[in-house]
C-alpha cells in the first residue's frame, strides 16, 4: 500500500468520495482522523456529538485526477443514531471500527450495518481493529477467527489493525478504501 499525498486548495477535476467512519463510542473513531489529517495523536479527544467532517486530497498512481475523499466522523452513542440518519446520504464508503480491547464494540457493528446499509444499502467497506498498541498477544481479547468471521458477515474488503496513537497502518486504510472506491464507482 502506498501513501496517501496531501493537496493544499481546491485541484480542477477530482473524483469525490464520501466516506463515513462508524463504531462504538470510544472506539477510536476521532482519533484515527486526527492521526491521518495531522499525522499526530490527539489523546483528549472529546466525544463527537453528531458529526464532523474532514477533506482530504489524494493521489492514487493509477488514477490521473486527484481524489477527494469527505470523511464523516459519526457520533457513536444510540442516542444520536437519529441524527446519524442524514449524515449517511451519498456516502460511498464506510469504514467501521471497533476497539481491540473492547470485544463488544465488535460484537455491535452488525448493528452498525444495519443502520448503514438500511439508509443507503451496500457500498465499499473496511473493517478496523484499533487500538494495536493497547494490546498483548499473549492475552488477546478477541480472537483472530472471531475478526475473520465478522470480516465476512459485514461483506468488509478488509480488515485492518491500526493505533492512531502510533500511527500503525492509519494511511493504509484510507487508501485502500479510496482505492476501492474509485474502482467500484469508475465510470
Amino acid at each position: 500500500m502506498g501513501k496517501s499525498i496531501v493537496f493544499k486548495g481546491s485541484p480542477r477535476k477530482q473524483n469525490f468520495f464520501k466516506i463515513c467512519i462508524v463504531g462504538d463510542s470510544g472506539a477510536g473513531k476521532t482519533t484515527i482522523l486526527h492521526q491521518y489529517l495531522s499525522g499526530k495523536f490527539k489523546s483528549k479527544a472529546e466525544i463527537t456529538i453528531g458529526s464532523n467532517f474532514f477533506v482530504k486530497y489524494l493521489k492514487l498512481p493509477e488514477v490521473k485526477n486527484l481524489i477527494t475523499l469527505q470523511v464523516w466522523d459519526l457520533a457513536g452513542q444510540d442516542y444520536f443514531k437519529w441524527v446519524r440518519y442524514s449524515f449517511y446520504k451519498s456516502a460511498k464508503g464506510i469504514i467501521y471500527v471497533f476497539d481491540l480491547t473492547r470485544k463488544n464494540t465488535l460484537e455491535r457493528l452488525e448493528n452498525w450495518k444495519e443502520e448503514v446499509e438500511g439508509q443507503i444499502g451496500s457500498c465499499p467497506s473496511l473493517l478496523v481493529g484499533n487500538k494495536t498498541d493497547l494490546i498483548n498477544p499473549q492475552a488477546q481479547i478477541i480472537l483472530k477467527e472471531d475478526i475473520k468471521n465478522y470480516c465476512q458477515s459485514l461483506g468488509t474488503r478488509a480488515y485492518f489493525e491500526t493505533s492512531a496513537k502510533i500511527g500503525t497502518n492509519i494511511d493504509d486504510v484510507f487508501y485502500r478504501i479510496a482505492t476501492d472506491m474509485y474502482e467500484y464507482y469508475k465510470e
